[in-house]
């Protein structure tokens, strides 16, 4: 039997043990591989590349550990500071200009119920509805009940004074759409994705409405009595306001807009000697107020608060 010149034993086992040599070797070779792609690969927007293994993604961050080190503590990362990751396994998932992805908020609710806050000590109640159509963008509709709220006190002389109370009843409707800017924000100097409907909009709107209420009216010779009129107005205005929802499920609006209005209100006559005066230089119709004589300049403001629906 012949033997290896080298170590003295049979050729055989030799050629045997170096076969097994050259399969270990193999073996580790391919372990390595599957080691070195059996990782998630996070390519930063700052140009790093972060070896690890991914978590979880959300809407605004993903989670995830150093794959050198799996049982460590696990890092977040903005979602805005990602390009793309690459899965173990080849998937690939890109993040170019992710907030305007809708299925980044896919899960929020995007209905809301909303109430003017404020509105009653003017007179009046506005409750409206609001639904998101998409990133920026979704439409409100609203109905005013003029009356449900503060009935303001006239006041006036006939012999001695006397008052009366506004009394107004009616209603308006109004509807508009938005558009918003990118719902996010800005914490420490990160940006961080929040709502649907949350961010700063702009809304062309119209209101139409309708509604009867007292007036103080000149009788002559001094004498002067409640009357009543009934008022239709309108108006088309543009809106600028500021939304936050918190949770997901609280909403509060803050808004202001300009426009042209026009109606057929009279105002009080208001005698001068007595400290009243006629002045047809303006109106105040609720959902809005008007400058000058109709038809001119309107404006709007409110703050609403509401909550998010399904």
């Amino acid at each position: 039997m012949q033997r290896c010149i080298h170590c003295g034993c049979h050729f055989a086992n030799h050629q045997a043990t170096v076969m097994k040599k050259i399969k270990l070797a193999i073996a580790c070779l391919l372990c390595s591989g599957t080691l070195v792609f059996a990782q998630d690969k996070i390519y930063r927007q700052n140009g790093k590349i972060v070896q690890a293994k991914v978590i979880e993604v959300g809407s605004g961050e993903i989670k995830y550990r150093e794959f050198d080190n799996p049982d460590g503590p696990i890092y977040v990362l903005e979602s805005d500071r990602i390009k793309k990751i690459v899965y173990e396994n080849g998937k690939e998932e890109k993040f170019v200009d992710n907030l305007r992805d809708p299925e980044r908020y896919i899960d929020q609710r995007k209905n809301a119920i909303k109430v003017n806050f404020f509105s009653p000590l003017y007179g009046f109640t506005e409750i409206g509805f609001e639904r998101s159509t998409g990133v920026g963008k979704g439409y409100e509709l609203s109905l005013g009940l003029i009356g449900l709220g503060k009935s303001e006190s006239l006041g006036f002389y006939n012999s001695q004074f006397a008052s009366a109370k506004r009394d107004q009843a009616g209603a308006f409707i109004s509807g508009g759409y938005k558009f918003g800017k990118l719902p996010n924000f800005v914490l420490f100097g990160k940006t961080k994705m929040s709502h649907i409907m949350q961010g700063t909009y702009v809304k062309p709107i119209l209101y139409f409405g309708h509604y009867k209420e007292n007036l103080i009216e000149d009788k002559g010779n001094s004498t002067y009595e409640v009357g009543t009129q009934q008022v239709t107005f309108g108006a088309l205005q543009i809106e600028f306001g500021k939304q936050w929802v918190f949770r997901d499920k609280v909403v509060l609006d803050y808004y202001f807009g300009l426009g042209y209005g026009m109606d057929d209100k009279k105002e009080d006559f208001q005698d001068y000697n007595n400290g009243y005066y006629y002045e047809d230089s303006g109106a105040f119709n609720y959902a809005n107020a008007r400058f000058g004589q109709s038809p001119s300049l309107s404006f709007t403001f409110g703050v609403k608060l509401g909550m998010l629906l399904k």
